[in-house]
């Protein structure tokens, strides 16, 4: 009876388990904009994301009568199966997507969502929304004009330096944020130049996990992205600039071409148009204090909030045998810049390299984490010796004061050497002496060499002897071969048109493996923009074509200059037509498929015919 209660208590043990595991690998989350336009239409998505078998049994519509519903929902699903050895993986998830408009200014509750899955239900969390008014009412925010010229306005794409601070103490942590702000669809960044940080010690932040947000600034609506966030420690006091960040950006300006037909409206796909913009952010000013006067013994240099454990060796110890001290500084501030603190020993001690290991953590308010400092020692001589305490000292800038820590000492007992036999100066040691007026002795007599000493004869020099000369016209021949080497690369490099023509499958290539990364991952509108950046970009490169007047009639005119097969021609603008037909309008993934083989082998055969 017994044993069958124990295996009733395993069985039910077993299944509350199973079922805590199932329930924590089922998630139900909503996602969308923080901030729109008023009349700007905008996508709220409900995503149910499955790591075990399970199936959506019932959705309860969210109560969006505060919003105009444009669309939805629209249902979408995803499936993966992961193998590894017998264990199977699997994957699903679900999304609803409405597409809505608000009308008038104000802040909103995007309100939750329920499922059903297995019998149990799961609510979405709740997501604010602000609606504002734009300037000038423009209602497709973030999306801006350009002027006739093609020119990017500067409030449609700009750069700011956030700063949590901008006066602070010397060593004290400077949290500082590289911000995109964008009303304009970008393609990509080329010749990033990044401040020094002159007058810093500068941490770079993992920005991974930061995605495209929604921002209002200004009265208007932006697609914001952190770029870059650093902790930047002050190493001297005065006055500091942090100098502009600059960045140039490749903008796609998307237009449509005068309407010539009715069918222009079916077949008749926009123009994409890249043009540069270098963007700037503007230096920042930082104040930084001096420490207060009055240092206490110990200090040199830390700053933040800290703590001190420190680990003695035993009371009593044997001459000749190594132990080691360990001082450990945990806590917060600028704990990579702090040395090890100051440790005074007895004369007849000898003391080695100190050993250093740290575990440390990024966060928005500093470094955290512990440095630890080993410090071996080896008592030379027996007798009772007092290890003085360990003092450190540093300043906590939200006090704006000085902290001092401090050790216990210790009162050390060394013992005599137990591998002494006879004599004390045959271990190296004499007792009650300290280590400066112990003598090693059979050690000052180097051993006599007796190996041959290699005289050469006189004259017998390599100077002016037949391998010398040879030597010379081997050397003089490298010369004259990497100087014309050397000539031809410059004058190559020089023309612009020649290098870009030879980087231009190359180019091509990698913006065609990012594509196939994006249609593995089934992200139709990023696999398009990416194959027309391809096949735009290998032709103007190519051609030596300038973007402003990359067409598909200067495309076909100068490739028919070329004497390439019109076949060819026809077929590599029929690319560019699907691609852009295809960005604005729903295709199957095996579209995607048949586009990326054609451009992999139109762009071959072009290569072999205009290689250079």
């Amino acid at each position: 009876m017994k044993r069958l209660l124990n295996f009733t208590f395993i069985l039910l043990i077993s299944a509350f388990a199973a079922a805590s595991v199932e329930a924590q690998s089922i998630t139900f989350k909503a996602s969308g904009p923080s901030a729109v336009a008023i009349g700007e239409m905008f996508q709220v998505s409900y995503t149910l994301s499955i790591d075990s078998k399970g199936e959506p049994e019932a959705f309860k519509e969210p109560d969006l009568s505060a919003f105009k519903v444009i669309a939805g929902p629209t249902v979408s699903s995803g499936y993966s199966v992961g193998i590894v050895g017998k264990d199977v993986s699997r994957k699903a998830e679900h999304t609803y997507t409405y597409v809505l408009q608000i009308a008038e200014v104000g802040t909103y509750t995007i309100p939750a969502a329920t499922i059903t899955v297995n019998g149990k239900e799961y609510t979405s969390q709740t997501l604010p929304i602000e609606a504002i008014q734009a300037e000038g009412g423009n209602s497709q925010q973030p999306q801006a004009s350009t002027s006739a010229t093609g020119e990017i306005p500067d409030d449609a794409l700009f750069m700011r330096l956030i700063v949590d601070k901008t006066e602070l103490y010397k060593g004290e942590p400077l949290r500082a944020i590289l911000k995109l702000y964008s009303k304009v669809s970008i393609g990509g960044n080329l010749d990033a130049k990044f401040p020094e940080f002159n007058g810093f010690w500068s941490q770079n932040m993992d920005t991974r996990q930061y995605q495209w947000q929604r921002e209002t600034y200004n009265s208007q609506v932006y697609d914001t992205h952190i770029l870059s966030e650093y902790l930047l420690y002050p190493q001297q006091s005065g006055d500091l600039q942090i100098d502009p960040f600059e960045i140039t950006f490749v903008v796609q300006i998307v237009s449509r071409p005068a309407r010539q037909s009715v069918f222009d409206d079916f077949f008749g796909g926009p123009d994409i148009q890249e043009v540069r913009k270098r963007v700037a952010s503007k230096p920042i000013k930082i104040k930084v204090k001096n420490w207060p006067a009055g240092a206490p013994a110990g200090f040199n240099g830390a700053v933040g909030n800290f703590t001190m454990t420190t680990e003695f060796p035993s009371e009593t110890i044997t001459a000749n045998s190594s132990s080691t001290m360990k001082v450990r500084i945990s806590g917060s501030g600028n704990l990579p810049l702090i040395q090890a603190p100051q440790v005074t020993i007895p004369t007849s001690f000898e003391q080695f390299s100190i050993k250093t290991t740290e575990s440390l953590e990024q966060s928005v308010n500093g470094i955290t984490g512990y440095r630890q400092f080993e410090y071996p020692i080896i008592a030379r001589a027996q007798g009772d010796y007092v290890i003085d305490p360990v003092r450190f000292a540093f300043f906590n800038p939200q006090s704006e004061r000085y902290v001092s820590l401090s050790s216990d000492g210790l009162q050390v007992t060394v013992l005599p050497d137990s591998t002494e036999r006879t004599s004390p100066v045959s271990s190296g040691i004499v007792s009650g002496l300290s280590k400066e007026d112990v003598r090693i002795l059979g050690q000052d007599i180097r051993y006599i060499k007796v190996e041959s000493p290699g005289f050469m004869k006189k004259g017998k020099f390599l100077v002016w002897s037949l391998p010398y000369f040879a030597a010379l016209l081997v050397l003089l021949a490298l010369f004259v071969f990497l100087l014309i080497f050397l000539q031809k690369r410059i004058r190559e490099m020089r023309n612009v048109d020649l290098v870009k023509g030879k980087r231009a499958n190359k180019v091509a290539l990698q913006r065609l493996q990012r594509a196939q990364d994006y249609m593995k991952a089934d992200n139709q509108r990023k696999f398009y923009e990416e194959m027309l950046q391809a096949l735009w970009g290998y032709m103007g490169d190519k051609l030596n074509i300038p973007v402003a007047i990359l067409t598909k009639e200067n495309v076909r005119e100068t490739l028919q200059r070329k004497a390439v097969n019109p076949d060819y021609i026809n077929r590599y603008i029929d690319l560019i037509s699907e691609c852009e037909y295809a960005q604005y309008s729903p295709a199957e993934s095996g579209q995607m498929h048949d586009i990326y083989r054609g451009a992999i082998e139109i762009i071959s055969k072009l290569e072999s015919i205009m290689k250079r």
